[in-house]
């Protein structure tokens, strides 16, 4: 078990989500995006199918990944008037391009070292995804010579990482426990001339002890499966009480709905005070979340901040 110190204030700001939408009202949970700029309608953040999460712990910064485009996350951090020299690291989930397109566009315009957390096999060669339709494609590659000559620090690790002095555990690899959590269908990558299944051991988590309240867990894309991760933070923390969850829960498609059932069956059992699906869950599963969670589910949109 590894000591969570607690923290006293956590609130996540939504750079890059796959929806936007200007007119969603703020409430306790959550601070949208501004609707007004000097008696004008303001700029709209723009969304895209990619994730990016600034993440403000007590006194510290940092981000979690970076969306899909090399200018979205930027564009939308000028919206809502953050510095990137003001973001002194950040962890990537795992290694698929959605998650990092903004990288090498935000190294640019900040200043000083930048730390990058990430697990080995976010560094895979020849990633590829089978599509239903019979298509498929190759993931651009995470190429570690690239980000450090870009500036970056490049610190891969494997297991469990305790940072912010011991106030943020990143999961590392995440065991697969559930049975009904089955990974990406269609993944793979090559190895020796062959196709391997690509089990996406680099899908890492956030995990934190908001004081009072719980475990706060924060997935990129949950490729281990929502509920083996929440179960893996438990573990870890040996803090019972979940808080929050909050991320993708990568539910969507017809691949992963026979999933969702026994998906939602558990987090209701984990009875969090709040849920906020991301990204990769999918329309139907966030419709099936807000019926189960009420008012404890939040509709993510990009330029929204949690406060939790």
């Amino acid at each position: 078990m590894i000591d969570l110190k607690p923290v006293k204030e956590a609130t996540i700001t939504t750079l890059m989500d796959n929806y936007t939408d200007v007119l969603l009202p703020s409430d306790q949970w959550v601070q949208r995006a501004p609707l007004l700029e000097e008696g004008q309608m303001a700029k709209n953040p723009v969304a895209e199918h990619g994730l990016s999460l600034l993440i403000d712990i007590d006194e510290e910064r940092f981000i979690l990944d970076f969306g899909l485009s090399d200018f979205g996350v930027i564009y939308n951090m000028g919206i809502l008037g953050i510095d990137a020299s003001s973001i002194p690291f950040g962890v990537l989930s795992h290694g698929h391009h959605d998650h990092l397109g903004a990288f090498y566009s935000f190294l640019e315009k900040r200043k000083g070292p930048f730390a990058l957390y990430l697990h080995g096999d976010a560094l895979l060669e020849r990633r590829y995804l089978s599509l239903p339709s019979g298509d498929g494609f190759y993931f651009p590659q995470v190429e570690r010579k690239r980000m450090e000559d870009h500036g970056a620090e490049v610190r891969v690790i494997q297991g469990p990482e305790s940072i912010l002095g011991g106030s943020c555990l990143i999961s590392g690899e995440i065991p697969r426990k559930t049975e009904f959590e089955q990974g990406m269908p269609g993944a793979s990558y090559e190895k020796d001339g062959e196709q391997v299944k690509d089990r996406m051991l680099d899908d890492m988590a956030l995990y934190f002890h908001v004081k009072g309240k719980g475990l706060l867990v924060v997935s990129g894309c949950a490729h281990a499966g929502i509920v083996n991760t929440v179960l893996y933070g438990m573990e870890l923390s040996g803090i019972k009480q979940v808080y929050g969850i909050v991320g993708g829960f990568h539910l969507t498609g017809p691949a992963m709905a026979k999933a969702l059932p026994q998906t939602v069956e558990h987090l209701q059992e984990f009875s969090p005070q709040i849920i906020c699906p991301m990204h990769c869950t999918g329309w139907e599963s966030q419709r099936r979340l807000k019926e189960v969670f009420g008012d404890r589910y939040v509709l993510s949109a990009v330029g929204s901040t949690l406060n939790l």
